[in-house]
């Protein structure tokens, strides 16, 4: 009944061939949404629209880095319907470099974790229609809330996407909601290397024992995106097995 209004209409994810995006996209051609998929890798793109395009759903995927405002207006002139929601999953996670000279990484983690959501949501709320409340949420992560000690330009920009998601209900309601999600340690191949090193550890921490997978973080973006979270809007909600508390 909730995802009743998806039907027809597009939602828009951007790291959309990823892990936890094609989780989404799946969820939502069951749904029966139109799906604008974004992302860098071309061929995991069109792996994604060929399986969901046999379905109901209107599915198109659009290779792009969102590298600037008017790039995520063009890349969205092609939603094949109705914009109805944005799903900000695009991102990078590279460990910071020694060097404190090299600025390439925390360059990297503003510009792909960070930036390209602002420019993204703001183009989005200039398209959007206002016959219905559209729905944006942006993905940070369990480390803008612990601090990742070897990925603090990532932290920093994830800590943004936080602050930016606060900015934003203000800013485009009432006929936007935004929403942000924290992921903690989801298995998507991402956090393969941190869990080379210290996996054990990591896991031993979460009070449920285990990692999450990309379908439980997708089901809590269907829930946002869907008029069941009609009047939720600013919040930035935990998923990590209970490792945040608050």
């Amino acid at each position: 009944m909730f995802f009743d209004t998806l039907k027809g209409k597009t939602v828009v994810v951007t790291g959309g061939a990823g892990g936890i995006g094609t989780a989404l996209a799946r969820q939502l051609a069951r749904a029966e949404a139109d799906i604008l998929i974004v992302d860098p890798n071309q061929s995991k793109i069109d792996s994604l629209v060929r399986e969901l395009g046999e379905g109901a759903s209107k599915v198109v995927g659009i290779h792009s880095e969102l590298s600037d405002f008017a790039t995520c207006k063009d890349v969205l002139a092609h939603a094949p319907s109705e914009l109805i929601g944005l799903v900000n999953l695009a991102g990078v996670f590279e460990p910071d470099i020694e060097d404190p000279n090299d600025a390439v990484v925390w360059e990297r983690a503003i510009a792909h974790n960070l930036t390209n959501s602002k420019n993204m949501s703001l183009a989005f709320a200039e398209l959007a229609p206002k016959t219905h409340t559209s729905k944006i949420v942006m993905t940070s992560s369990l480390a803008a809330n612990r601090g990742a000690f070897d990925h603090y330009s990532y932290t920093a920009a994830k800590a943004g996407l936080k602050g930016l998601t606060r900015a934003f209900c203000r800013r485009f309601a009432p006929n936007i909601t935004v929403n942000c999600i924290c992921p903690g340690i989801i298995m998507t191949g991402m956090p393969d290397r941190v869990l080379a090193d210290r996996g054990d550890a990591i896991r031993a921490e979460i009070p449920l024992k285990r990692f999450g997978e990309p379908e439980e973080v997708a089901s809590v973006i269907m829930f946002l995106i869907s008029d069941a979270a009609s009047y939720v809007s600013g919040q930035n909600i935990n998923i990590d097995g209970g490792t945040i508390n608050g």
